[in-house]
C-alpha cells in the first residue's frame, strides 16, 4: 500500500522543518503501556514494515546507483560540501565513495571482507554520510525497546519507540509515521572519544524507487543542533556494472564484515605522557584499525592541526594495547577512534 500524502508530494519538503525533532521537542504526546514483551514485538513488527516499505538494499531488491550532495560547517566554521555515491549491486557486492575536495574516501565490500581507502584529515561528519543514507537499523541490530510514545507535530501523527537508555537521557529512538508506517526520524547516542552526544536525523521528501519509497531529504542534528544536511539527486536502477568497479582499491585497509553480534575495540589503559604542558595543549584525533592481537595499525589524522603535536600522537597511540573487536565473540580487525592529548615540541 502505497504510503499516504501529507501535502504536496508525499512528504513535502516544506513540511520538514516544522516536523524536524518529533523525538525531542515537547509535543502533545500519549505514552503507550504495555508488558516488555508486548513493546519489543510491537517496535519488531514497527520496524519489519518499516522495512519492507523503504529498505532499498533487501535481498529481492534491485541493483541500484545512488547519488547525493551534502553540506556542513567544518571546524573552521567554514561552510563545507561534498558528494556521496553508491554503486549496490548485492549485501556481498556494493561501493561507496565520499568526496570532500580532493579527499576521496572510498569503501567496498564483499560477503566477508571490506575495504576500506580512508584519506588524512578526512572530516569526520562526512564519515557519517553513508550511515545517513542507509537509514534503517540492520536487521541484526540487537534493540531492547522499553516504551512506545505517540506525538504529533505539524498535523504528522507518529509512534517513537524508545530503547532501555546506556544512561539517563541517551537512548536510542526511531519514530514512524502512523498512517503508512514509514521511519520518519532516528536517533543515537553517538560514542565520541571524549563524549557522548545524540545524533538524530529527521527523513522527507520520499519518492518511489521500484516497490519502495525513499528518502531524498535529511537534515541531523547533534545535541538538537544541525550539523549536516543531504540531498538524494539520483537513485536509478543499474544494469550490470563493470566487476572491476568492486575491486580492491589501490592503498586500502582490509577490514572484517559481521552479520552477527558485534562488540568494538577497547583501549586497555592508556599510558599518557608526562611531559604534557596544560597551556599548550592540544587534542588530536586519531583513526586507525585495530588488530586481533589489540595493536593499533594504519593510524589516520583526523586533523592535523600542529605536526609536532601529531607525531606526538601517534608514538603515545603506538604504545597502547587495545582489548579487539569482536564478531560474535571472535576477534576481527575493526576500525576505532580516540582523542589524545599532546603538546608540540
Amino acid at each position: 500500500m502505497a504510503p499516504t500524502p501529507l501535502g504536496i508530494g508525499l512528504f513535502p519538503v516544506s513540511s520538514m522543518s516544522s516536523r524536524a525533532l518529533l523525538l525531542f521537542a515537547g509535543f502533545v504526546f500519549l505514552q503507550v503501556t504495555a508488558g516488555a514483551q508486548d513493546i519489543q514485538s510491537r517496535v519488531q513488527a514497527m520496524l519489519d514494515r518499516a522495512r519492507q516499505l523503504s529498505d532499498i538494499r533487501s535481498p529481492v531488491a534491485p541493483a541500484f546507483r545512488l547519488k547525493a550532495t551534502f553540506s556542513f560547517v567544518g571546524d573552521d566554521l567554514d561552510p563545507v560540501q561534498g558528494t556521496y555515491t553508491e554503486t549496490w549491486v548485492s549485501d556481498s557486492q556494493w561501493r561507496r565513495e565520499t568526496v570532500v575536495g580532493n579527499l576521496r574516501h572510498i569503501e567496498v565490500g564483499d560477503s566477508d571482507k571490506r575495504w576500506l581507502l580512508f584519506p588524512d584529515e578526512f572530516p569526520g561528519r562526512a564519515n557519517k554520510v553513508a550511515a545517513i543514507m542507509a537509514f534503517l537499523p540492520p536487521a541484526s541490530a540487537e534493540l531492547d525497546f522499553i516504551s512506545i510514545t505517540e506525538r504529533t507535530a505539524a498535523r504528522t501523527v507518529a509512534e517513537c519507540a524508545f530503547t532501555k537508555p546506556i544512561r539517563p537521557g541517551q537512548q536510542s529512538a526511531f519514530c514512524f509515521e502512523q498512517k503508512t508506517g514509514i521511519l520518519l526520524e532516528n536517533a543515537y547516542p553517538d560514542r565520541r572519544p571524549r563524549n557522548i552526544v545524540m545524533f538524530s536525523c529527521d527523513y522527507g521528501d520520499f519518492k518511489k524507487f521500484g516497490t519502495r519509497w525513499f528518502p531524498h531529504e535529511a537534515v541531523c542534528f547533534e545535541d538538537r543542533h544541525k550539523t549536516i544536511t543531504a540531498n538524494v539527486v539520483e537513485l536509478t536502477i543499474e544494469p550490470p556494472l563493470d566487476p572491476a568497479l568492486f575491486d580492491k582499491p589501490s592503498g586500502a585497509i582490509e577490514l572484517d564484515r559481521c552479520s552477527g553480534k558485534t562488540v568494538p575495540p577497547t583501549l586497555e589503559s592508556p599510558m599518557l605522557p608526562r611531559e604534557l604542558d596544560p597551556d599548550r595543549l592540544l587534542w588530536v584525533r586519531l583513526w586507525f584499525v585495530v588488530d586481533k592481537n589489540g595493536r593499533p595499525l594504519n593510524m589516520k589524522a583526523a586533523r592535523v592541526a600542529n605536526k609536532g603535536a601529531y607525531e606526538k600522537a601517534l608514538n603515545t597511540v603506538r604504545a597502547w594495547r587495545f582489548n579487539p573487536g569482536t564478531c560474535d565473540g571472535k576477534p576481527i580487525l575493526a576500525e576505532m577512534t580516540v582523542e589524545v592529548p599532546a603538546t608540540p615540541k
